[in-house]
């Protein structure tokens, strides 16, 4: 027979047993629901077995599934931190890059105006030694001009 069989069975025999007045209580056959509840001790083990093997597989796999999905949450943790960081890698190179762009443009400024300044002072040099070449050709021309 199996457990519910047997509960059924001892329940009956409760059920069944005699009033006793102005207690609330029942006169059963002692023996035979001892014999139920031995019957019953001789089923429950595999039946509790089998439920106590199901209840620790419930929890090895809940166990897993945590384990599982704390893996997921750390590595994907783990992943965001790493995109973070590859952005703030990248916003960095772009600042510095244009911080170096910036830099080079002055610097090219800088040498043009000095190419500029410099063209300006050789010219001036060039005009001033022309003039004076100038000057001295006149000179001359009217020192020639003078002995005719």
């Amino acid at each position: 027979m199996n457990v519910m069989a047997l509960l059924e069975y001892l329940d009956d025999e409760l059920s069944k047993g005699a009033l006793v007045p102005l207690t609330g209580r029942r006169m059963v056959d002692a023996e035979k629901c001892l014999d139920i509840i031995s019957e019953l001790r001789v089923n429950l083990p595999d039946d509790v077995r089998d439920a106590e093997v199901i209840v620790r597989e419930k929890e090895r796999i809940i166990k897993e599934a945590r384990a599982e999905g704390d893996e997921i949450v750390a590595e994907a943790e783990k992943r965001f931190e790493e995109m973070i960081s590859d952005h703030n890698v990248t916003r960095e190179a772009q600042t510095r890059s244009q911080q170096m762009l910036a830099e080079a443009k002055k610097e090219a400024r800088e040498i043009r105006m000095g190419a500029m300044n410099y063209a300006q002072d050789v010219f001036g040099d060039v005009e001033k030694c022309l003039q004076e070449n100038l000057a001295e050709v006149r000179a001359n021309r009217k020192d020639l001009d003078a002995m005719r």
